[in-house]
This record gives C-alpha cells, sequence and structure tokens, in this order.
C-alpha cells in the first residue's frame, strides 16, 4: 500500500509536498474545488506506472500521448513543471507500506528529481530506502552517473572524483542496467529485490478516469481475459465475461470460482440502488452476449436502462477484478449516479478495502459519498486512520493549498473549511427570505 505521496514543482505544486508529503491511508478522498490540483495528485502516480512499465527502458519519464496503453498524456517538461519554468527541478516520490512477509522490515522510500536539459528531460537523482539498504544514483556535470549502494565503493578517478560513467544511468527511473549492477558487486541482489517489489506494486495500479465509455448492445467475447478494464472502463463486461465462463470449479466460493465476479457486482447494483440484479445472456450458439439489467421484475439490455448503471459499472468490478493489495485510483466515481448510491460507494471502498486489502485513492466532488464516510466513522464500521480526507484550493499566489481534514472518532470534521460544498446554509437562509418578502408583497 502506498503511505505517503511527494512533489516538487509538478503543476500546481510547488515544493509544499516535497518534504513531509502527502500521508495515504486504506480509503483516501480528494475534494476540493474545480483545478485546483486533485488531479494532480493521482497523475503523479500515473506518471510513474507508465514510465515504469515503458517499452523503452532507456527513457527517463514517459510522458506519454504515444502508446495507447498510456494513461495521461502530459505533453513535455515545460507543460508539467511549475509556473512552465523549465530551469526547476520536478520531483516525485512515493513510501510503501511494508509487504507482509517480505524481508523489508520499514517499506520502501523512493525520490527522484529530473531536469530539463539541451531539450530532453533528464534523471538528475535517484535515491531508494529500504530496510536492506539505501541506493541510487546522481547524475554528474559531463553526463555520468555516480552510485551508492549498500557495501560499495566507488572507483577514483582521481582524488577529488569518482567513477560516473554514462552506462550506468538508470532505466525507466527505477532498475540498475547490467553494467552499474556489475559494479555494485555484492549489493546487486538487494537493488534488483527492491526494484521489482516496487514494479509489482505499480503493475497493481488501477486507473478509473471521470469518462466512461458507453455500453453496447451486444458484447462479442473470445474467451480472453482483458487483463484490466481500461481507464475509460470499456472492458468491465470482457471481465464479467471471463469471470461468468471461468474454467474453474463452478462450487468454489472463494475468489476466482466461475460467476463470483458478476454475483458480487450484481448484488452491489442492488446494493446501491440502480438495479434489483445483472446476468450475462448468451445469444444463442454465437459469440455474442447481451448485458441484461434487471430492475422492478423487468429485464432490460443495459443500454435500455438508465445512463448511470452504465457509468457506476466499471467501479463496481474494478473493485474485485483487481488482485488482493492493488490500489484503485478513481476519478469522479460517483458520475451520473443519485445521491443514495453516491453515498453507497462510499460503503463500497470501505468494505472492499477491509476484506481485500485494497487501496482507494480517489478524487470526488460528492458530497454524499464523504458524509457516509463521517457516518461509517461514528457507527466505528471504519478506523479513523484507515481514512485520509484532503481539501485543496488555489492559494494566494495560485499555488495549490491542500489542507487535512481533521476527523474525531465520531467523524466530525474540526476543521471544516468555509463553503467547502458550498453555501447550503445561506442559501437556506437566502431563500426564506425571498420567500418572506414575496409572502408580504402578495398581502
Amino acid at each position: 500500500m502506498f503511505r505517503k505521496l511527494y512533489l516538487k514543482n509538478f503543476k500546481v505544486w510547488g515544493d509544499q509536498l516535497w518534504d513531509e508529503g502527502v500521508e495515504l491511508a486504506p480509503v483516501t478522498l480528494l475534494l476540493g474545488t474545480n483545478s485546483a490540483g486533485k488531479t494532480s495528485l493521482l497523475q503523479m502516480l500515473l506518471f510513474l506506472k507508465q514510465t515504469f512499465e515503458s517499452p523503452d527502458r532507456h527513457l527517463d519519464l514517459n510522458f506519454g500521448g504515444q502508446q495507447e496503453a498510456d494513461l495521461v498524456d502530459l505533453g513535455s517538461f515545460e507543460s508539467v513543471v511549475h509556473a512552465h519554468d523549465s530551469k526547476s527541478l520536478l520531483g516525485l516520490g512515493f513510501d510503501l507500506a511494508e509487504t507482509p512477509g517480505a524481508d523489508a522490515a520499514t517499506g520502501i522510500e523512493y525520490r527522484v528529481e529530473y531536469r530539463h536539459a539541451t531539450g530532453v528531460t533528464v534523471l538528475k537523482s535517484l535515491a531508494i530506502k529500504s530496510g536492506a539498504g539505501h541506493y541510487g544514483a546522481t547524475r554528474q556535470a559531463k553526463g555520468g552517473y555516480l552510485l551508492s549502494a549498500p557495501g560499495y565503493k566507488p572507483k577514483r578517478i582521481t582524488e577529488e572524483r569518482a567513477e560516473a560513467r554514462r552506462l550506468f544511468q538508470p532505466e525507466r527511473s527505477l532498475t540498475f542496467p547490467p553494467d552499474a549492477l556489475a559494479a555494485i558487486g555484492g549489493a546487486a541482489q538487494m537493488v534488483q529485490d527492491v526494484s521489482l517489489e516496487i514494479r509489482q506494486q505499480f503493475e497493481k495500479i488501477a486507473y478509473l478516469g471521470p469518462l466512461r465509455s458507453y455500453p453496447k448492445r451486444f458484447y462479442t467475447w473470445n474467451q480472453q481475459n482483458p487483463g484490466d478494464i481500461g481507464k475509460q472502463g470499456q472492458y468491465a463486461a470482457y471481465a464479467l465475461l471471463a469471470s461468468a465462463n471461468a474454467v474453474k470449479n463452478p462450487r468454489r466460493e472463494d475468489e476466482g470460482g466461475r460467476g463470483w465476479l458478476v454475483e458480487k457486482v450484481s448484488q452491489w447494483l442492488k446494493r446501491i440502488g440502480v438495479a434489483d440484479s445483472m446476468k450475462l445472456v448468451r445469444q444463442g450458439k454465437s459469440t455474442n452476449y447481451d448485458v441484461v439489467i434487471t430492475t422492478q421484475g423487468r429485464e432490460a439490455n443495459s443500454m435500455d436502462v438508465g445512463f448511470g448503471v452504465s457509468q457506476v459499472l466499471p467501479m463496481l468490478v474494478l473493485a474485485y477484478f483487481v488482485p488482493r493489495g492493488a490500489t484503485i485510483v478513481a476519478e469522479q466515481p460517483e458520475i451520473h449516479l443519485h445521491p443514495l448510491a453516491q453515498s453507497a460507494l462510499a460503503d463500497l471502498m470501505v468494505e472492499v478495502a477491509s476484506e481485500r486489502n485494497v487501496q482507494f485513492i480517489v478524487e470526488t466532488h460528492s458530497e454524499h459519498m464523504f458524509r457516509r464516510l463521517q457516518y461509517l466513522i461514528a457507527d466505528e464500521q471504519l478506523a479513523r486512520d484507515d481514512c485520509r480526507l484532503y481539501f485543496i484550493n488555489r492559494g494566494a499566489r495560485d499555488d495549490a493549498v491542500l489542507e487535512t481534514l481533521r476527523v474525531d472518532d465520531y467523524g466530525k470534521i474540526e476543521n471544516w473549511p468555509e463553503n467547502f460544498f458550498g453555501d447550503a446554509l445561506g442559501e437556506t437562509e437566502r431563500q426564506m427570505r425571498r420567500i418572506l418578502e414575496r409572502m408580504r408583497n402578495h398581502q
């Protein structure tokens, strides 16, 4: 699980989150005004994910926009660096919690900095700390990289200068190349193990964007498990089909049993109040399947029911489709849902986080989801430390400002921001005043 995020000069964020970072929990909500900087926090993780998984191992930072699999398209260094100041250093980082059963006792801290040089983005420094030790690389004046690792002493070129080679440049801002591994000797295995653990955690990040794909009249399935449901949820139906047709013992009740995912999603559609149930119906002997929704006893194709069903379906699928220990990064999962259903999404996150060790980092505008989390804390269904709530706004210098909402054991907010969800009391007061004025005028 991710414990913290660190940013420096990334979009609307200056250096205010570089030293202390942003603490994360099993359920973390980012709230605030439009264009305040909420999405930037999410993009930071996606930025690193597509860098670590880039097909080009020599690329220091993958800005996206070239591969269909890219999660974000951030343009260039100039477009993401704070205030578009290409002379500034761009910094990204995170803390990972201890992995159960792993040797590392204190988790992993990762920090990387980039600069703009001769028209390209280059890695300036990489530092990774774990229970096994610290390692990293720092770019020198002539483009070579000076390594650091447990027990490693770099060769001295001169009395003032240690060996720094271009062949030591980290790959994808994470792993050491063969020449670097050979140079550090006995520490090589530790470096590879820590890099692999980071890579595996990022492989378990699943992203659901703010815009969901439209449902289809039918889905042609060729027996493949989609692997992921896509950033618009466009492969959610195929994940359901793979579950419904899994070649496994249908009597199994644990995760992975035939139809297990379909049953879970169907149950949640009923719990959030948008449908009674869902099933997949094959069209004769073809490879085409309908997603059939039952509402008030009536069955209909998913294209012929309320739009909210198709928009929430990917979130429900994703919660159970991702492996245990995964991290779900989602933008506005409440889109097109009525207030009761929005509240139920909070129940989904809390239950899945507890039962499957899945972490949720969610950007939302939903007051109902937020209020539900308050209730779950008060009702002792959610521990206060298992939830982080942040309000993000713009400061006097137009920089992003992050305010931690302090929640007591009863779910009350101790530092309620002004006009957090609008001015509800003020609107009610103005409405009543206007009603009285109109009533007097009509007497």
